[in-house]
């Protein structure tokens, strides 16, 4: 799932300052050298890692299960340094107001060791400012949002892709299938500016030309009136593809207005597309949408297939993305602890950032010295009659 940020890179360094002086204010801006969790090592308590996420509001996705999962597994092969792992979890609400407040209670509750969170970037890039004022080991599994890891955080690590390797690989997608003519539909804001413009930009190095390019007001369902002119439009202009870089609503009414208008060429979509909600809405009309993706649990290789089996016996469905991605931090987390040999910040990001190879459910996790994952292949998935299948990093096969 896409994250979505609206702040310019000056408000983040603003709003970093005024974080700063609103933690400084208050006594909640600690030094990295303090020991987080000292009082509870010492009773032989849990070790204590937060998990920020919009509970509520996303109780459809299946982060939370896969979480758990991960939590229960480290604690049934004797915990972490010999103590259980515990997550204590807090309701972001998708605000950002909410998300600072809940920041900045976990920047004071020692006890906490690291932050597995939040799920959108425009509440993680704020927050992340607090965790790293306070010492926080950060791990951001969905925030796909560039600026997140070019503000020089030393305890922050991004668990999925950035939002210009998504359009990046995607316009080696559609090289690859000889799309050599594409429009470009996208939504009016940061993740879909960013996504549209690293799939232009790519596909113009490869030779693809960009024959048109329209976007939509995210706070609205784009009415068939410009619907109909754009498709109109489009019947001209010879596409051999269409890109959306957007919504699972939006998204889907585009792609039914374009069946309806006779613009039948292939559809590629981000990775926001990638959801049951996306496929429902679309209905026939997604059918062969090509869907940039993280994981899925038809994925061939072996821990994908051991992970997927247990989710699917403990919770009677098989995971989805957000699930795997809850399940790879707590798992990397729990490396990076077991590396250090300690819970002190600065010593278990030394140990995350000299991770190479890492082998998680969605891939293999190495990072490069910012926080952000070390080059790997996007993988896509394709509607096939009202289900997503797996097409693998390339053109097919997984």
């Amino acid at each position: 799932m896409s994250t979505i940020s609206t702040m310019k890179p000056n408000a983040n360094r603003a709003t970093a300052l005024w974080i700063a002086c609103i933690l400084a204010a208050t006594g909640a801006c600690r030094q990295p050298s303090l020991s987080r969790g000292q009082a509870q090592a010492e009773a032989g308590g849990p070790v204590t890692i937060a998990a920020p996420w919009p509970w509520e509001s996303r109780s459809t996705l299946l982060y939370g299960q896969g979480l758990q999962m991960a939590v229960d597994e480290v604690n049934a092969a004797g915990g972490v340094l010999g103590r259980p792992l515990t997550v204590l979890r807090e309701d972001d609400h998708e605000s950002v107001d909410r998300g600072r407040l809940v920041a900045q209670r976990l920047a004071q509750n020692n006890d906490v060791v690291a932050v597995i969170g939040h799920m959108q970037s425009y509440v993680s890039l704020p927050a992340a400012a607090i965790y790293d004022l306070s010492g926080l080991v950060h791990l951001a599994p969905t925030a796909t949002d560039p600026r997140l890891t070019e503000q020089g955080y030393r305890r922050l690590f991004r668990m999925t892709f950035t939002d210009r390797e998504i359009g990046a690989q995607m316009a080696d997608f559609a090289a690859s299938q000889g799309y050599d003519r594409v429009a470009i539909y996208y939504i009016r804001n940061a993740y879909g500016r960013g996504l549209a413009n690293a799939f232009e930009e790519r596909a113009l190095e490869l030779g693809i030309g960009i024959a048109d390019r329209q976007s939509y007001d995210p706070n609205t369902l784009a009415g068939d009136r410009a619907l109909t002119g754009i498709l109109s439009s489009w019947r001209d202009l010879d596409l051999r593809a269409v890109f959306i870089a957007g919504e699972p609503r939006q998204a889907a009414a585009m792609i039914r207005a374009a069946r309806d208008s006779d613009v039948v060429v292939p559809v590629l979509g981000g990775d926001a597309l990638g959801t049951s909600r996306f496929v429902s809405l679309g209905g026939p009309a997604a059918d062969g949408t090509v869907i940039a993706a993280v994981f899925h649990p038809a994925d061939e290789r072996e821990e994908v297939q051991r992970f997927s089996r247990a989710f699917r016996q403990r919770y009677g469905v098989l995971p989805d993305v957000s699930a795997a991605l809850g399940y790879d931090a707590v798992r990397l987390l729990v490396h990076g602890i077991t590396q250090a040999g300690s819970i002190d910040p600065d010593a278990v990001s030394a140990a995350l950032r000299a991770t190479a190879g890492w082998r998680g459910v969605t891939g293999p996790i190495g990072f490069a010295d910012d926080g952000d994952l070390v080059e790997r292949v996007v993988g896509k998935v394709v509607v096939r009659e009202g289900q997503l299948a797996w097409l693998g990093d390339a053109t097919g096969g997984g």
